[in-house]
Parts: C-alpha cells; sequence; structure tokens
C-alpha cells in the first residue's frame, strides 16, 4: 500500500500522478491495445468529457509526465476493455451501530496478490471537494470506493460485463462523485443522468445518515433507500427485473450472492444495535462465511479473492484498512487528513 497526496488543476494533478507511473513502465505497464480499441475508446471518451469533464484534464496531465500515450491511457481507464473487478460491500446507519456512528465496509475482490498494489489517494483538485480514495497501482485516475470531506462514502460491485455501449465506467463515476457531491441524493441523480457501460451496482452513505442502493443498468436505474439501516450489494442484481437485463448470469455467483444476503440479514438482525469495527472486522476474516474466498485463478497465475479491505464512516477521520485477505492481515488505522503540503513532492 501506499499513501498519495496532492491538490492543485486536474491537470497538475495528473502531472504528479504521471511520475507515480514511469516506475510502473518496467513492469508492463500499460498493456498493449489494437488500433481497434484504441479508435473505439474516442467513443468514451467522448462520454467521458460530457459527464466528467475535468478528468480528461487529470489525464492529459498524467501522459505528459509518464511518457505513456494519451489515447492508451483512455483506453485503459474510461473503457471496458480491462479489469474486472467483482466485490462486496455493506453498509449501516448510525442507528444501529455501537458508537453511533454509520460505516461503509468494502471487500475488494480480484487477485490476492494485488493487495501489494494497493494505492490510497487524498487529493483536492481546485474547486472540488477533497476526498480520500482507493485504486490500483497503475494508473491513479480510478477510484473504486473511498469518502470526501462533505462525508459522503461510495463503493460499487459490478453486476454484468455485458458491454451495452460507451458511457462512464463504474471507476470514473465514482471519482467524479467524490469530486463533486456532498449527498447522496446529488450522486443518485448522477448516476441515474450518465449512461452506463457495465451492469453496476452502488451503494452510498452520507453525512446525514442516508444510505442508499443502486442497481444500474442502461436499460434501468433501480433506487432503492432500505428502512432497516442495512444494506449490501455484491457480484449481481438483486432485484427480479433487474435480473432480466443479465439472464445468463452464473449459477454459481447466484449461490454466493444468496449465501452473503442470508448471512449478513441474520448478523445484522442478531447484532443491530451493538455493531462495531471489531465486530465487522471478526466477519471479514472468517472463512466459513463466505463473505471471502480463495480460488486459484487458471495456470496458477494467483488466487482469486480478497485483495484488500476497508471501513469508513462518514463522521469519523479514520479508515481502517486490510493490505490484503483479512483472514491473513490486520486491519490498521490510518487518519483521513485534508492538509496537503505546502510544496509538491
Amino acid at each position: 500500500m501506499r499513501e498519495i497526496k496532492f491538490k492543485g488543476s486536474y491537470y497538475d494533478i495528473g502531472l504528479n500522478n504521471g511520475k507515480q507511473l514511469i516506475a510502473e513502465k518496467e513492469k508492463g505497464f500499460p498493456p498493449k491495445f489494437s488500433h481497434e480499441n484504441l479508435k473505439k475508446s474516442k467513443a468514451y471518451e467522448k462520454e467521458v468529457r460530457d459527464y466528467c469533464p475535468g478528468l480528461l484534464e487529470e489525464m492529459q496531465g498524467m501522459a505528459e509526465s509518464s511518457g505513456v500515450d494519451y489515447q492508451t491511457l483512455v483506453a485503459f481507464e474510461l473503457t471496458p476493455y480491462r479489469l474486472k473487478p467483482q466485490c462486496l460491500v455493506f453498509g449501516i446507519t448510525g442507528e444501529y451501530t455501537q458508537s453511533g456512528r454509520s460505516m461503509l465496509v468494502r471487500n475488494h475482490e480480484w487477485l490476492e496478490e494485488d493487495g501489494e498494489n494497493l494505492r490510497v489517494l487524498t487529493i483536492q483538485p481546485n474547486d472540488k471537494l477533497a476526498s480520500y480514495g482507493f485504486t490500483f497501482h497503475w494508473p491513479l485516475l480510478s477510484r473504486y470506493g473511498g469518502i470526501n470531506e462533505s462525508g459522503l462514502a461510495i463503493s460499487s460491485a459490478s453486476a454484468s460485463f455485458t458491454n451495452s455501449g460507451p458511457g462512464v465506467m463504474l471507476n470514473i463515476a465514482k471519482r467524479w462523485i467524490l469530486d463533486n457531491f456532498k449527498t447522496t441524493e446529488e450522486a443518485v441523480e448522477f448516476i441515474k443522468l450518465m449512461p452506463k457501460v457495465w451492469g453496476t451496482n452502488f451503494l452510498i452513505i452520507d453525512r446525514n445518515e442516508t444510505l442508499v442502493k443502486i442497481e444500474a443498468h442502461r436499460e434501468k436505474t433501480l433506487v432503492t433507500y432500505p428502512k432497516k439501516g442495512f444494506d449490501m450489494i455484491t457480484m449481481t442484481y438483486e432485484d427480479a427485473e433487474m435480473r432480466k437485463l443479465n439472464p445468463n448470469e452464473s449459477p454459481n455467483i447466484l449461490k454466493l450472492f444468496d449465501d452473503r444476503r442470508k448471512y449478513l440479514d441474520n448478523w445484522f438482525a442478531e447484532n443491530k444495535g451493538k455493531i462495531t469495527e471489531d465486530l465487522i472486522i471478526k466477519i471479514l476474516k472468517d472463512c466459513d462465511n463466505n463473505l471471502h474466498y480463495h480460488d486459484k485463478a487458471p495456470n496458477g497465475t494467483g488466487t482469486y479473492g480478497t485483495c484488500w479491505s476497508w471501513i469508513v464512516s462518514p463522521k469519523s477521520n479514520e479508515a481502517l484498512i486490510s493490505t490484503g485477505p483479512p483472514c491473513k492481515n490486520e486491519f490498521k488505522s490510518y487518519t483521513i487528513d485534508y492538509t496537503f503540503p505546502s510544496k509538491e513532492v
């Protein structure tokens, strides 16, 4: 894990982030894209220009300082020709926790070995909100969740990988939301408006204790404000009508969803009112409750499972982070600090 802090214009943040990527070029980054995929990426670039315009300035800065072709960065960051993470996220309002603080919890599921590539970025773009977000080492534009200075916390889980056309990818949507929105309702309106690429579930909670689950698809977006102070998302849609939009879902994925839903619903019912971070960490570490798994990747290339986990609260400046599978690693406390060095680092 590496912590990175920058503030300034989007372009300046990109220049600084691009410097972080120079060493990664020796490790085989970025991947090679065909001429066809580079050409197709221009349609996704246009959607991001329309809905998240400043982020292209950041990408320009990254291309300049890293020496990587701009359109290659576009193809990697803004299109579906890239990583396909599937994850577990759950949120709890403060009414049901011992401390009275709401919490958002995420298991990021990919290759376990990629835990070492976790990057945590604290940024402050000019005239935007400061945020504390999680991403991989390459590149540093995306966010796979996080929290901003207004106390809005967000994460997501992919619900399908069917490409429904050019739009705003989940990793870019979350970054833009952290940069711009203070409330759950504002974020919901943006997600409803933006064109979707993959099917994606979002979970958002803000400082007002407003928790929402969004099941999003280009054809339909379903918004649910749970009444019980708890909800979860994971690898597939939950709503029956939304599942019709992904009719070929794997039976194994559906079973995993059902296992996780049943376990977490029972756990919440038994513990509501006395839920603590330690209680959450205990269930994240348990290898028998299906909240995480350890599956060998094809050809012995690694192990699929949880590569990192985190817990944040809209009313706390502390993040609890496990930089690898929770059953094999401890959660450490990190301070979320929105002050920045006076000089560029």
